[in-house]
This record gives structure tokens, C-alpha cells and sequence, in this order.
């Protein structure tokens, strides 16, 4: 069933599965057996190094350690108890006569005999001359790990792995789920005055049960809307631009469990942003859309203070678009300066060309027409989009799945996006 066809490198074989052609692993005995496994595998961004080049790629943080840039390795959290190391803390690896230094991002699912790294961040020595192409996983065995003292600057664009349970950011952590599913369909008291919503709701639903956290999303919005890139010096200190964001977050077994959270602008209905803006620049719109006027805005960031999903950005700088970013700018988005604060839109350029074909030909805007890019671009369809006031469109039948909830919904915004819990969560109730 296997076939041995040796190549360059010293000490390496090319084993080919005819069961799984395309996954190719190279066997590397370092020395006689003992030690930890490194697997070098492809990433979601840079693949095996050959897009590395498109200044876009390394501003998405990576969806499991949520790292934008920069080179590490990912080891479990036995293993960084054993070793005595903490993220970011620096650990030295001799594989064979090679010898090199990475800093650390410590994920709780990975086995602590295993680590995991990049193709494109593994040293060249271990690679060989042109290795690299084609080949998918890097298996390398007897690899000595140890504590060299230092630290690294990583951009680790995310919280506390645990905050998810601690914050109940998923349903299936709550205590009890099924109360929590139903808080959407209570009627709440509020002090804010009711917003009407004659024609359009716009929302989205989020099916994580679908999600694969590969960030497609988060790489269209970012084209689609010219969102600028920032860099590696502000991703050190927390400022990034994205307006939705993949983030990673263990289960209640951390071991055999992880998550991925879509975040972006809930266009709530009662926005605590739109209450605390001293000059009206966030308002909410007839069809439920937190709007941002720029123009208006002076930068005070009381709205970014009063979100409690963390999802506007503030513009510090000027920024500037790396070639050929520069020539993909969207006409149809005004590209924000510097002192204002941004966040999403659900895509409201193209709803309004929705909405000006639709009223050509007389009608509203029917479910389908209005789809925005991190929508468009999601392979797994786990995203949707649609009116909410249209009772048979796609996005209003899933509000009313009985998987489906709102993050923070006790704080009583009325987000709208809703989410889909995870299937087999709900089953084990």
C-alpha cells in the first residue's frame, strides 16, 4: 500500500498514501526515538511560505493561537508546565545537529508530546534545498526541547483562551441552555425609547456549528471595506483595524475541546454606543443599522469604551496601502482619516445598491439580494444575512432555530446577529 521513493534532503523519505494521495509525510529520525514530535504542517495564510509576501496575510491573525505576526510554536499546556514556560517565553530545539530558537503559544488541545509549527516558520536547515513545495506535513521525531530564559515580542491579538466560559460567551457553557435560548423571544423592559423599523431589520446569522475558523471572512472584509493594514508595532500594542475578527476559545474539557467565535459590529437596537457620542457621529438608522457618520466624528472613543463586544477601531495614523493593495481600494467605500472611529456596516454599500435596483423596478429588496462579503466569501456557508421584518426569509427562520441565541443578550442591546449553537452541545442536555 506504501511506496519509498527517496529524495534530496539527508536522512529523509517521502512516504505516499494511495489512500490519501495528497497527504505526504516526511519522517525525520533526528536521533534514536526519544523526545517530542514537531509537525510542521501548512498555514491558513501563508500556506508554505509562498504568500508571505502579500502584506494583507500576516494582519490576520492566525485562528487557533490568534497570532498575527511573527514566527512561534505551539505546545500544550502540560508540556509549557513541564518546561516552566509561559506565551511568549522563548525554548530552544535541537533536532539532529540543527539547533534553533522560537518563542511559545501554548494551546490546550495539542498532546504534550507533540508541537506544532508552520511550514513556512520552520528553519531552512531542516527543509533542505527546495523541500519545501508540495509537501503538507513535516513530521520530525526525537526533537529535545528546553527553557532558554528569554522572551519574544508576539503579537497575540486575543484574551484569555478561557474567556468564553468565564464570560458565557457560548451557550452550551451556561448552566441551564435552554433558558438562555429562549431570552430572545421574552419581551424586555428598557429606558430606551423604541426604535421602528418599518420595511427592513437587517441581521446575520452565525451557524458555529459550521464555522471552521479559516478566517475567509475576516480577509474579505478587509478588502471589501479598505481596512487599513497597521503592522506588526501596533498589533504589539492591541490596535488592529479588522472589523471582525476569528477568535479561539477552549471548552469546558480543554483538552479534547475548541471553539471558534465569530465577532464583528452586533448592529444592536439599543447600541450603548450610540447613547454616549457627544456629537451624533453613531446613530441608528431606520433599518437597524448602527451608522457611522465620519464626518461628524471627533474621535472622543466614548462608543469603543461603552461596547461590550470590543468591535470599533480607532484610527491613530494615516495609514497608507502597500502595493497592489493601493490599486484594490473599493470606490464605493469612503476610506476613513485619521482621529475617527470605524467599525462594520453589515456591507451597507451594497445594500443600498440593493435597495436603489430594487426601487427601479418598484418593490423592496427580497431575501438573497443583499449578500455582504464576509457572507459572499464564507466557504462553509455559515453565515447569512437578510431582513429580519421578512418572516420567510433565511436569516429570520434561523432566529427562531431553537439553537439560536445572542451574545451578551442579559445586557439587553438586541443584537443583530444571532448565533447557532453547536449541535452536539445541544444534544448532550
Amino acid at each position: 500500500g506504501f511506496y519509498e521513493k527517496p529524495v534530496t534532503a539527508p536522512s529523509i523519505k517521502l512516504k505516499t498514501s494511495p489512500v490519501a494521495s495528497f497527504f505526504k509525510e516526511h519522517a525525520v529520525s533526528a536521533t534514536s526515538g526519544k523526545g517530542l514530535t514537531l509537525y510542521a504542517s501548512p498555514s491558513l495564510r501563508m500556506y508554505d511560505g509562498r504568500s508571505a509576501d502579500l502584506k494583507l496575510t500576516p494582519e490576520i491573525p492566525d485562528p487557533l493561537t490568534a497570532i498575527s505576526y511573527g514566527s512561534w510554536v505551539t505546545i500544550s499546556r502540560k508540556l509549557a508546565s513541564q518546561l516552566g514556560v509561559k506565551d511568549r517565553d522563548v525554548v530552544e530545539f535541537q533536532a539532529g545537529k540543527v539547533r534553533f530558537e522560537l518563542p511559545v503559544r501554548i494551546l490546550p488541545v495539542l498532546s504534550e508530546k507533540a508541537l506544532s509549527i508552520h511550514l513556512d516558520q520552520l528553519p531552512q536547515e531542516l527543509l533542505g534545498k527546495d523541500e519545501r513545495s508540495g509537501e503538507l506535513l513535516w513530521m520530525i521525531t526525537g526533537v529535545q526541547v528546553q527553557r532558554v530564559g528569554k522572551r519574544a515580542r508576539l503579537p497575540i491579538m486575543s484574551g484569555s483562551l478561557r474567556e468564553a466560559y468565564d464570560r458565557e460567551i457560548f451557550p452550551h457553557y451556561y448552566e441551564d441552555l435552554h433558558k438562555q435560548l429562549e431570552h430572545h423571544h421574552k419581551v424586555r423592559h428598557t429606558l430606551y425609547p423604541p426604535h421602528e423599523h418599518p420595511v427592513y431589520r437587517w441581521a446575520m446569522a452565525i451557524d458555529l456549528e459550521k464555522c471552521v475558523g479559516c478566517s475567509a471572512c475576516v480577509a474579505a472584509c478587509y478588502v471589501e471595506n479598505n481596512i487599513a493594514i497597521v503592522g506588526l508595532e501596533e498589533h504589539l500594542m492591541g490596535r488592529e483595524m479588522s472589523w471582525i475578527r476569528i477568535e479561539p476559545f477552549e471548552g469546558e474539557d480543554p483538552e479534547n475541546e475548541m471553539s471558534f467565535m465569530v465577532m464583528l459590529c452586533q448592529q444592536c437596537c439599543n447600541a450603548p454606543c450610540e447613547t454616549v457620542c457627544p456629537v451624533y457621529a453613531t446613530n441608528h438608522s431606520s433599518e437597524g443599522l448602527n451608522m457611522m457618520v465620519y464626518n461628524r466624528c471627533v474621535g472622543t472613543r466614548f462608543c469603543h469604551n461603552n461596547c461590550p463586544y470590543k468591535v470599533r477601531r480607532f484610527n491613530w495614523f494615516e495609514h497608507k496601502w502597500p502595493s497592489p493593495l493601493d490599486r484594490m481600494l473599493n470606490p464605493d467605500v469612503f476610506v476613513r482619516n485619521r482621529g475617527v472611529m470605524e467599525k462594520c456596516t453589515f456591507c451597507v454599500q451594497r445594500i443600498r445598491k440593493a435597495k436603489d435596483h430594487a426601487k427601479d423596478e418598484g418593490r423592496i429588496v427580497q431575501d438573497g439580494e443583499v449578500i455582504p462579503a464576509c457572507a459572499q466569501t464564507c466557504p462553509a456557508d455559515a453565515i447569512v444575512f437578510g431582513n429580519l421584518k421578512d418572516p420567510n426569509s433565511r436569516v429570520s427562520q434561523l432566529a427562531r432555530n431553537e439553537r439560536a441565541y445572542r451574545v451578551f443578550e442579559d445586557l439587553g442591546t438586541e443584537p443583530a446577529v444571532y448565533y447557532l449553537a453547536k449541535k452536539e452541545m445541544k444534544d448532550e442536555l
